[in-house]
């Protein structure tokens, strides 16, 4: 290798520079010009006139001998003995206050500060701190005063869990800064304050440590300001842990008071009518209370049938932000039905005749006397009407009564109800008395008869038993405090109640004494069916016992003829339909507002007490330990940044006695370096003499004792200083413990995923539990993060002296460049700009290790655990279509059907739209779900469906007549829609090829258009087809018709016949004549007409069902979903055919719609014409009333038959769901019923296997994304680390000294001319790098670190040259 200067043209001796990994001196290799006297000219030329050649002879002796030569001949040289404090002191002026600025010949200097350091940012800091804290403790006081700081979403997640702990990254990634300004000026610091022992100066390293070690070492040396700066990093790495679980996402109830609820409903009577013969008073109350005790429909909000209460509905405005499963609650009147029963034994019945109800039924009365009421001749039992006994062979019969009475012993109940005056005709009161006393009687005889078919007398009949009990009906208004609870599925609206005061007032125009009355009414007006089993004789059971017999269970009403049985049950019964009776005719539609209060949970954010107590006590700390640092901060104490080779060499260069000491020393064992040096003190001076110079004076502090004292200078070869985290075994453990951690992630994760979490969380310490699920992580975050960052200072403090090492390295890559004490970017902008490229893969792998902590942090989530497990279940009933053909009764399936379709009612159990599925039970009775809570039961199962199969009927078989004999209401015209039908049925019948069928409608007479239609029964017999529309079977209207049961239970014909029919048209009457008195007029009609004939089928398919368990509801929001190829049609036996067709008589449905549209109107063909016009029944107003997208003009007529069949099969569907599941279930498994296979066979109930998930505990579950993240994180830190390790390869065998003290820095340059005046000017010690390189300080040379050779004296350290690698 050659050498030349580019600013003067001489020659200097050949230096050989050894191979950068060769570690003893080579041997002297020949001189390529000049001799040893030319070669010490060179170097008084290099280090000035005033310095002696023999300066440099320490750093040749190799052997006892010649070093005590030289040490001998050191001691005449008086550079090499620094001057005592007595000689400079006086000479030179030293400026103890050390000001940032001092004025020399007119020049102005000043000291170098860093700017983290600066009284201000440490201020800053301090301020932060400040905030950070008074925030956090303001976010816990709000969070638990108000419940929570905000309503928050996991998707949103990022925000409140990460933001802290980003927040705090940053902040400590600024600290960082601080912490490293303080622990290079700390020796300085010594300096200024000297003179100070070199342990405390130029041998102190706080920078290339451990922490720990560090924070030990400052302890012992009592340097605060550095102790100060490491608790600063260790408490915000600590309330960074802490801050992962700041805040925590709840389930949280809030109770929020002054919400404004609006009314909708207030009590109002006044329309209230109840006369003898007349009330506004209609089924529905009687309806509803039935569909919802026996079928399991909603109540109406406001209603509670169990206590009988109602109140107005109230809810919440719509600008009120709250989410389903609110509750809120308010003071509002409400009525509470009262009903005090009392049992009245030892009754006989009187056997009278009333021939005003029936001319040879017999009758029963009795006479009731009580301390406060007396009835006479109450009617408590009727004998057979005409001899008519619905059961011929019944020996005995139940007979139930239930009527309101005004306590009045005048009154003869057993006279009917009129209101003449006349007592001849009898007289009874009205009873919309309010002032009157009332009583409700209810009682139950038992009537013993023999056989009809008997030889011996059939009218023999006697009252065997008399159960009777008065009650006295009535209501009590109160203010109740009511809280409604919707439903998480917002669809469901329940509540409770609670007595805050009583009222005396009364319901306007309704009295209390109103109520029996208004029930009876009801009842009266409710048709639910015959009675089944107990309609024995000619009379069917009244209502009240046929709802007294479902409630429980379907018994027969002989079970109460226990009083107490029948009271209990007679209580709750009548308190359930008065109270529905109260909501729905004594509350009237209002719109007033009121305040209340909100029940409402909601996931909210919360902030932990234990994460604010950790983290608050760390930022109060780091408030004390920043004002602290302003006040021990090493401040003024070096003339420009020393954190380069540069500086060192600058100020070196100005410190001649200091550089004398540790000259030679480029290669020798610690402990001669310290054994050199220790034998002064060292201070910091800044000379004015010729310019101001910053300068490191060292003091002797034995005047004995001098470098010529100091023992033999021990040389080490192969012996390199290297920081602990550059060492290989550092790095391996830093990559296998990444590694481990990528791995560990990954078996959480699968224990995770396939146990639903994997530790249980107690509920009751839930954010205790979840704070440690984030405290740990992000611990374990830190750790990992630290030893990257110790790599990554280690090889940011070996970069320069590696490119020196690797040779000809211009100043910019060596003695300008540094990578300490910078920000990451910029850190990791200088290492690219600088070749660096191994050193920037682990800058950038400890950029990514900073934010570890962050993604760390939201690695684990509580969830509750869903014990997903395998059930088999059992099928508990079948459907057996022989059980009831729906003519007299179908369970309210038809009025349930009504309300579902207008009222949007829930579906009740076991059926969901056109579905009607088998109970089912769990066979495992060990499985147990948490009180008041649902677990998801997803199963597949067989449901149940009815379709019809219709044919539209072409116009042209009809004709239309006027009708000669049905009666004509006025301003009306019967007209007879003939229709001749071939014969349709699966099985032929002899003799039989075509059908007439006869129905008759009503136009008014006045040819105004209107619409007509019905639907019918059809019943095929051998004189032609039977259905005109529904047949009134209820014997409470007098023109009700009864037929024998076997006509009935085959009633549609039994040859596979259509069953049902839907005829709807529309047209006008078109007078032909006015007739005369004897004659009527006659009409014509043009008509457009629409009729369909319909077969019934059932099928069964297999449907996926998501359930509830244990309540076996039906998930609303995960519907059933049925799998089509699996549908198949069951097959029956009928009297005359066998198949596919079913033939149920849906009689009952064509009564029972009429609830369900007696307040819904049809608009006639003219808009401007009253709907009365029309002629419609309650089937074919549902099907033109129910959907707003198929007016009646779009089913009416020819032209829409296809319409017209698609709207029937839905609401015929939705009936008959509701008609199977109540009236065709039999628990009798074993029972013959219709099935794909056979019209009449066992039904096969295999084991029903499904899947439960089961609420319990919560789980902590490690989340997929942030495992993920951390994983690629890890991995690529790994990578970065191996890549960069292996591209800064023999980074260990760089220095032989601890460059970050200023003796091992200096030692390496004390032997080169990097040092000297030739190329370092006076005062180039107060100039930064920037200011250096625009003087040209360095610039254009070529640096190197090795073993050097000058006049065959072999040194190792930093001098000027270049270098080549074949050593030539």
């Amino acid at each position: 290798m050659g050498g030349h200067y580019q600013d003067e043209q001489w020659a200097l001796a050949t230096l050989s520079f050894r191979d950068e990994h060769a570690m003893g001196p080579p041997r002297a290799p020949r001189l390529q010009e000049g001799d040893i006297s030319s070669d010490i000219a060179v170097h008084e030329r290099l280090m000035g006139p005033d310095q002696s050649v023999s300066a440099i002879q320490y750093a040749v002796p190799y052997n006892d001998a010649d070093r005590t030569a030289n040490l001998s001949e050191t001691d005449k040289n008086p550079l090499l003995r620094p001057p005592s404090v007595a000689e400079t002191s006086s000479a030179e002026e030293y400026d103890n206050g050390w000001s940032s600025r001092a004025t020399a010949s007119g020049r102005s200097f000043r000291m170098w500060n860093p700017i983290w350091l600066q009284t201000g940012v440490l201020a800053g800091f301090a301020i932060i701190f400040t905030l950070s804290f008074l925030a956090t403790i303001l976010l816990y006081h709000f969070s638990e005063e108000h419940h929570g700081l905000s309503v928050e979403s996991a998707s949103r997640e990022y925000a409140w869990r990460y933001g802290p702990t980003a927040f705090l990254t940053v902040i400590l990634s600024l600290w960082n800064q601080v912490d490293f300004a303080t622990r290079t000026l700390t020796p300085w610091k010594g300096l200024r304050d000297g003179p100070s022992a070199a342990e405390r100066t130029l041998l102190l390293d706080y920078v290339s440590p451990l922490m720990l070690t560090v924070l030990w070492k400052s302890m012992k040396t009592r340097h605060w300001a550095v102790l100060t700066s490491i608790f600063g990093i260790l408490l915000i790495q600590l309330a960074t842990i802490f801050s992962g679980g700041l805040f925590t996402l709840e389930p949280t109830v809030i109770n929020k008071g002054g919400a404004q609820l609006t009314v909708k409903s207030i009590f109002d009577g006044n329309d209230f009518t109840l006369n003898s013969t007349h009330s506004n008073i209609g089924a529905f109350p009687t309806l509803m209370y039935y569909g919802t005790r026996i079928q399991g429909l909603a109540p109406p909000a406001g209603l509670d049938v169990g206590l009988g209460l109602a109140v107005p509905d109230f809810e919440l405005r719509e600008d009120t932000n709250t989410s389903g499963g609110t509750n809120y609650t308010a003071t509002v009147p409400g009525a509470q039905v009262q009903f005090e029963c009392d049992y009245i034994p030892g009754l006989n019945g009187t056997k009278t005749s009333l021939p005003w109800f029936s001319i040879l039924a017999s009758f029963w009365t009795v006479n009731i006397t009580t301390p406060t009421c007396n009835l006479t001749n109450v009617i408590v039992a009727e004998g057979p009407d005409h001899n008519f006994r619905h059961q011929e062979n019944a020996t005995h019969a139940y007979e139930g009564y239930f009527g309101d009475f005004i306590c009045d012993s005048n009154i003869d109940y057993s006279l009917p109800r009129t209101t003449s005056s006349n007592p001849k005709l009898g007289y009874l009161p009205n009873p919309s008395n309010g002032t009157a006393d009332h009583r409700v009687v209810m009682s139950l005889a038992e009537l013993r008869f023999l056989p009809q078919s008997s030889e011996g007398e059939s009218g023999y009949i006697y009252l065997n038993n008399l159960t009777v009990a008065v009650c006295k009906p009535s209501y009590a208004l109160g203010n109740y405090a009511v809280t409604y609870l919707n439903g998480l599925d917002g669809s469901t609206k329940s509540m409770t109640q609670n007595l805050v005061s009583n009222i005396t007032a009364e319901i306007p125009g309704f009295a209390p004494a109103n109520l029996g009355t208004a029930v009876q009414y009801s009842l009266d007006e409710t048709y639910l069916g015959t009675g089944g089993q107990d309609w024995v004789l000619s009379k069917q059971v009244v209502t009240f016992f046929q709802i007294l017999s479902a409630m429980n269970g379907n018994v027969s009403i002989g079970t109460f003829m226990d009083p107490q049985r029948l009271i209990d049950s007679g209580t709750e019964a009548f308190k359930g339909i008065a109270s529905q009776l109260v909501h729905e005719y004594m509350m009237k539609p209002a719109n007033s507002s009121m305040e209340g209060s909100v029940l409402y949970q909601e996931n909210r954010l919360w902030v932990t007490k234990l994460s604010v107590g950790f983290v608050c006590t760390c930022l109060a700390l780091l408030i004390g330990l920043s004002v602290l640092q302003i006040f021990v901060k090493p401040w003024d104490v070096v003339p420009s940044n020393p954190n380069s080779i540069g500086a060192t060499a600058t100020v070196l260069a100005a410190s001649p006695a200091l550089h004398s000491i540790v000259y030679g020393l480029g290669m020798a064992k610690s402990r001669s370096i310290r054994r050199r040096i220790s034998g002064f003190g060292f201070r910091s001076r800044v000379i004015t003499r010729e310019g101001k110079s910053f300068t490191i004076e060292p003091i002797n502090n034995d005047p004995r004792t001098g470098v010529g004292d100091n023992d033999l200078i021990e040389m080490q070869q192969n012996k390199w200083w290297a920081p602990i985290p550059v060492r290989w075994w550092f790095q391996i453990i830093a990559i296998l413990t990444s590694l481990t951690v990528i791995i560990t992630l990954e078996v959480l994760q699968h224990s995770s995923d396939d146990n639903q979490g994997f530790i249980d969380i107690d509920s009751n310490a839930f954010a205790y539990t979840h704070g440690f699920a984030t405290y740990i992580p992000t611990f374990i975050a830190f750790c990992i993060g630290s030893m990257f960052a110790s790599i990554q200072m280690a090889v940011c403090i070996l970069a320069p002296w590696m490119a020196l090492q690797r040779g000809s390295a211009p100043a910019s890559r060596s003695l300008f460049l540094n990578l300490t004490g910078r920000l990451a970017p910029h850190r990791i902008f200088l290492a690219l700009q600088s070749h660096n490229f191994g050193v920037a893969l682990i800058l950038f792998a400890t950029f990514v290790a900073a934010w570890l902590p962050i993604v760390f942090s939201g690695l684990y989530a509580v969830s509750p655990l869903f014990q997903n497990q395998q059930v088999t279940m059992k099928q508990t009933d079948v459907f057996d279509a022989n059980l009831n053909n729906l003519f007299y009764s179908d369970g309210i399936a038809g009025t349930i059907a009504g309300l579902i379709t207008y009222n949007n009612l829930s579906y009740p159990k076991w059926t969901y739209e056109d579905l009607a599925f088998n109970t089912i039970e769990m066979m495992d009775t060990s499985l147990s779900v948490p009180l008041g809570m649902q677990a998801p039961l997803s199963t597949q199962v067989d449901a149940t469906r009815a379709s019809l199969n219709c044919t539209a009927i072409p116009q042209a078989t009809m004709s239309l007549n006027q009708s000669k004999t049905s009666y004509a209401p006025d301003g009306k015209v019967v007209i007879e829609l003939d229709t001749e039908l071939p014969w349709m049925c699966e099985s032929k019948r002899k003799n039989t090829t075509t059908m007439t069928w006869l129905q008759t409608f009503v136009l008014p007479d006045d040819g105004t258009p209107a619409y007509f239609g019905q639907g019918s029964a059809l019943s095929w017999r051998e004189n032609g087809i039977l259905g005109n529309g529904a047949v009134d079977t209820n014997f409470n209207h007098p023109m009700a018709t009864i037929y024998d049961p076997e006509y009935t239970n085959n009633w549609v014909g039994g040859y596979g016949c259509p069953s049902f029919s839907v005829t709807l048209g529309s047209g006008r009457a078109v007078k032909k004549d006015n007739g005369t008195k004897t004659k009527t007029p006659s009409y014509s009609f043009d008509a457009d007409i629409a009729t369909i004939v319909c077969f019934q089928h059932l099928q069964t398919v297999q449907t996926s069902v998501m359930m509830s368990y244990p309540s076996f509801g039906i998930a609303i929001d995960h519907p059933p979903v049925t799998n089509e190829p699996t549908s198949r049609y069951l097959l029956t036996q009928l009297a005359h055919s066998s198949g596919t067709t079913f033939e149920f008589a849906l009689n009952t449905l064509l009564l029972t719609l009429t609830s369900a549209t007696a307040n819904v109107t049809v608009p006639a063909p003219d808009k401007n014409v009253s709907p009365d016009v029309n002629f419609l029944d309650a089937f074919v107003t549902v099907l033109a009333t129910v959907n707003d997208s198929m007016p009646i003009s779009s089913l009416a007529g020819e032209g829409n038959t296809a319409n017209l069949t698609a709207a029937t099969e839905k609401l015929y569907k939705i009936y008959m769901a509701q008609a199977i599941s109540a009236n065709l279930r039999s628990t009798d498994l074993n029972t013959p019923v219709s099935t794909p296979n056979a019209p009449a066979a066992r039904a096969e109930q295999p084991p029903i296997t499904g899947r439960i998930n089961i609420p319990g505990r919560l789980r902590l579950k490690q989340q997929s994304g942030p495992k993920i993240a951390s994983q690629v994180m890890l991995a690529f830190m790994i990578t970065c680390a191996i890549a960069g390790r292996l591209m800064l390869k023999g980074v260990e065998e760089v220095v032989p000294h601890n460059p970050c003290t200023f003796a091992g820095t200096a030692t390496l340059l004390a032997e080169g001319e990097v040092c000297s005046r030739k190329i370092i000017p006076q005062g180039a010690e107060w100039k930064s790098n920037t200011e250096l390189r625009s003087m040209g300080v360095f610039e254009g040379w070529m640096f190197s670190l090795g073993w050097w050779e000058s006049m065959g004296v072999y040194k190792y350290g930093v001098d000027i040259g270049w270098i080549q690698k074949d050593g030539k």
